[in-house]
């Protein structure tokens, strides 16, 4: 099970997953036309080194590196004023958590990539049940009486020490005139755990790229 201390930290990082996707280009990129199933499509990437976790990520080459600063003047320049300061807080907020933040932005399709270094956890098939409560509760809080969301997908693989659990759900607003979708990871591995959220403007199959993470 869970400590207490993970459960903060996971309830704090649901607090924030609300994140919308950024109008900058939205276009369909090559690694969005991956589909579960289909090997056939070249996997196009980098590796890329998280340097207070020891640990090395696999992303699209479409995905840079930002610092804090690059990404909140970026939100600055593609949103409203209001939605950019509540944004900032958002991202401000994942930051503080207990851990260590990376950000990736692929600025061609206007997708996020947060990776978070999170103190160690196990996370049986049990908690991975209790997460997903959490997540829908959380969601049900967060969102207005506009806007809607729907379960995708959610799979856990593995056993405490050695697992991989992924949620993913679509978030939409027809009075807002929005839509994207929210995927959550976590991964637990050679005795670190490794987070990711990725907030694309279309469903995306991004399995490939987690599997080939390095811990």
């Amino acid at each position: 099970m869970f400590k207490k201390s993970a459960f903060f930290l996971l309830a704090a990082l649901l607090a924030t997953t609300l994140f919308s996707c950024l109008e900058v280009g939205k276009q369909v990129v090559d690694w969005m036309e991956l589909k579960e199933g289909n090997r056939e499509l070249e996997l196009k990437g980098e590796y890329h080194f998280l340097e207070e976790d020891g640990a090395r990520v696999f992303l699209p080459l479409s995905f840079e590196r930002y610092s804090m600063a690059e990404y909140q003047q970026t939100l600055k320049e593609k949103l409203s004023e209001e939605e950019a300061n509540a944004q900032i807080v958002n991202i401000n907020q994942k930051a503080s958590l207990d851990g260590e933040l990376y950000i990736y932005f692929d600025k061609e399709s206007g997708s996020t990539c947060l990776v978070f270094g999170i103190p160690y956890m196990e996370i049986s098939k049990k908690d991975a049940q209790l997460f997903l409560g959490m997540m829908r509760t959380q969601t049900e809080n967060l969102l207005d009486a506009s806007s809607s969301y729907e379960k995708i997908t959610a799979k856990y693989v593995g056993y405490p020490k050695n697992c991989i659990f992924k949620s993913v759900y679509k978030i939409s607003s027809e009075a807002k005139n929005f839509e994207y979708y929210n995927a959550l990871y976590f991964i637990t591995r050679n005795g670190k755990t490794i987070a990711y959220q990725l907030i694309t403007p279309v469903g995306v199959y991004f399995d490939p790229f987690i599997e080939k993470l390095e811990i």
